[in-house]
């Protein structure tokens, strides 16, 4: 995948962040599982780690290398059954494998810390999937706290409070989201530091009793992750700020967020990061009755999807933005953009897409036919002394419809 000059530069690097594979260090390279890395990334330095595992037959190794795979597969944007069943089977071999070593308290941190990101990113709203993320996350910062790892253990803190926030718990997340910030500060990790302000943000945003501490938090991290040169965590951090703002009904400053989180993900070709900040941005407008705007914002969302040449994303978009159009009364635009949507999901064999837009056309042509009657009946309202609501929207109930049509019969 990577070409053996890619390969060797790899191995180099690992050798440089863990010392020599053969004096079998597995301490240098427990604490490596402990970063926010991009999914790439953390790909890479798994596959180093099991293959230096297998050419060293060194067992230790391997679970700290199956335990970075998950946290690779656990970074990636999509959540899919697949990704579910293949992290968690990597969980379950290397808790196998620690079982079988015995005496291994780094490996036992690292699986029951894999274990808590797998049930927290997989686990959606099922409250058991949750507590035990909790459970799971819990064992593993006193693990990493026996072992003296603060590293692993600030990590593991964010992990439960990330499962409390997903479960509605907002205060105990805020507690375990700042007792992180404090073990980050202490070991001067900027970057874990600039992640905990970031969640510790989104807990007050959640909370919604104290908008000022939420945007105060989410600029502090901001700055640090300027500072330490991370555009991927600045962008998503602006994004949270235009959150942020959006709450408190400032539209202007959410626009200049999501305008710099749209800069910074252009320069890193990462659309599908800057269409959702633009989605934000689409709620905000549409919530507060700011009609051309929201729909000038979708409509650019598709625009960066076709020249990304993402077709299946450029086709919900399209479906998305034929939603907010019916939502307005658009019907005639409403159909047009759900016939192009359904041609893009023809020509991908996209058959849930194709659905989708065959339902948004039915709607777009019904609401053309009320509109068209509505007009006509209006013009001969003098005339025909109907009550107007009759006809707004002829399917609305049978026993109107019905009504309509002896009316039409006899006219």
């Amino acid at each position: 995948m990577w070409g053996d000059r890619g390969r060797c530069g790899a191995e180099e690097r690992l050798a440089d962040w863990a010392g020599p594979v053969s004096a079998g260090s597995s301490r240098n390279h427990f604490e490596e599982l402990f970063n926010a890395d991009a999914p790439e990334e953390a790909q890479l330095r798994a596959e180093t780690l099991l293959e230096a595992a297998e050419r060293l037959r060194d067992e230790r190794m391997k679970v700290l290398g199956l335990c970075k795979s998950v946290d690779a597969l656990v970074a990636q944007q999509s959540v899919t059954q697949e990704l579910a069943a293949e992290a968690m089977a990597k969980v379950r071999e290397a808790q196998q494998l620690c079982e079988e070593l015995g005496d291994f308290e780094e490996g036992e941190a690292a699986v029951s810390y894999a274990s808590a990101r797998c049930h927290l990113r997989y686990g959606g709203a099922d409250e058991e999937m949750q507590d035990k993320a909790l459970e799971d996350g819990a064992e593993a910062a006193a693990l990493c706290r026996l072992v003296g790892s603060k590293k692993g253990e600030a990590f593991s803190l964010l992990t439960v409070g990330d499962a409390y926030h997903q479960g509605k718990e907002a205060d105990k997340a805020l507690e375990y989201h700042r007792s992180a910030a404090g073990v980050f500060k202490e070991i001067g990790d900027s970057g874990g530091s600039a992640l905990a302000y970031r969640k510790v943000a989104e807990d007050f945003l959640k909370l919604k009793r104290d908008v000022k501490k939420a945007t105060a938090n989410a600029k502090r991290a901001i700055s640090i992750f300027q500072e330490i040169q991370d555009p991927p965590a600045e962008a998503n951090g602006w994004h949270l700020l235009a959150e942020i703002y959006v709450a408190e009904g400032d539209l202007a400053n959410a626009s200049e967020c999501v305008t710099n989180a749209r800069s910074l993900c252009k320069s890193l070709k990462d659309h599908v990061a800057e269409t959702k900040a633009m989605e934000t941005l689409v709620a905000a407008f549409l919530e507060n009755d700011q009609f051309p705007e929201g729909i000038q914002v979708a409509k650019e969302i598709v625009s960066v999807h076709h020249k990304a040449n993402d077709k299946e994303r450029e086709g919900f978009a399209l479906v998305s933005l034929a939603q907010h159009l019916l939502r307005l009364s658009d019907f005639r635009n409403a159909e047009k953009v759900s016939g192009a949507a359904e041609f893009i999901f023809r020509s991908i064999h996209e058959k849930e897409g194709v659905k989708m837009t065959q339902s948004l056309k039915e709607a777009a042509e019904h609401g053309l036919k009320a509109e068209h009657i509505q007009q006509a009946v209006a013009q001969r309202q003098e005339f025909l002394n109907l009550p107007q609501p009759l006809i707004i929207d002829p399917g609305r109930k049978t026993r109107m419809q019905e009504a309509f049509n002896e009316f039409a019969k006899s006219a």
